[in-house]
């Protein structure tokens, strides 16, 4: 009898976090935010800015509906928010920039909320293959002295980095952030001055480490407070272990359909 309820037990364990976080997905607002903004990239992709515009004052008007222990944002995060998100909303009424420049404000937007949302792999880390090859360019350009190109490079760079910007700014430590701004602004500046040199390809690869830090940091899950809570009702070792292991099981599988996912997703919206 002992080993009939045991085997229950462990198969409802086994399922718990399968259910718990499919209900705990199902009533998180950022989901929704996440979907507007998705909606509105589509719509300006599809050059139809003024319906675009209303789903972003929408969205805005569902976010400040949340309560504050739902909006997730620290003071300096909400800073970025909602700096990125007046940003678009300019970008969708004003005539004279450039449908793509629309269009990457929208992805921007929508990579910050993505990062947000997202627990385990934000989508502004799908980008991380292109931006490595922007870079790998740039340092081939001046490495060859072909001035052009390297500022053709520089320029595509710069374009993509300040689409997932606010994303990372969300995800990655101040330190890192400002330390690859840093590294930037200074190639920036400077490009006419250290260009085809020793000490320019020096920035760049300075660049290029500090992106990759930026692309393998990763952060740390946050216990759900209704799993703690089960682990303490349910007590037992024998249970806690069974229940550790089934988690790290599904976690490993869910880390690794939404790795594909998130990458299948970016390449989708490009």
């Amino acid at each position: 009898m002992r080993g009939i309820f045991l085997t229950i037990m462990i198969g409802c364990l086994l399922l718990v976090p399968t259910t718990v976080f499919a209900d705990h997905a199902k009533g998180d607002p950022w989901k929704t935010l996440n979907d507007l903004s998705f909606k509105a990239l589509q719509l300006t992709k599809e050059e139809r800015y003024a319906e675009a515009k209303d789903i972003l004052v929408f969205m805005e008007e569902e976010f400040q509906q949340l309560p504050d222990e739902h909006k997730q944002l620290s003071i300096h995060n909400l800073r970025i928010f909602t700096t990125r998100y007046e940003e678009s909303l300019k970008a969708l009424a004003n005539t004279a920039i450039s449908h793509e420049e629309r269009v990457n404000s929208l992805v921007g937007l929508h990579l910050l909320i993505d990062a947000v949302y997202s627990t385990h792999q934000p989508l502004w880390k799908a980008t991380e293959s292109e931006i490595m090859k922007t870079i790998d360019k740039m340092k081939e350009a001046a490495t060859n002295q072909e001035l052009q190109h390297f500022y053709i490079y520089f320029n595509q760079f710069l374009s993509k980095y300040d689409r997932i910007h606010p994303a990372m700014s969300i995800d990655i430590p101040p330190d890192l952030i400002n330390r690859i701004d840093s590294y930037i602004t200074y190639l920036d500046e400077n490009r006419s001055i250290i260009v085809t040199t020793d000490h320019q390809i020096q920035q760049i690869q300075f660049i290029e480490a500090a992106m990759k830090d930026a692309f393998d940091e990763r952060a740390q899950d946050s216990a759900d407070p209704s799993i703690l809570w089960l682990i303490f009702t349910v007590g037992g070792g024998i249970i806690s272990t069974l229940f550790y292991v089934g988690w790290r099981k599904y976690s490993g599988e869910k880390k690794g359909l939404e790795t594909f996912t998130k990458q299948k997703e970016y390449k989708r919206f490009r």
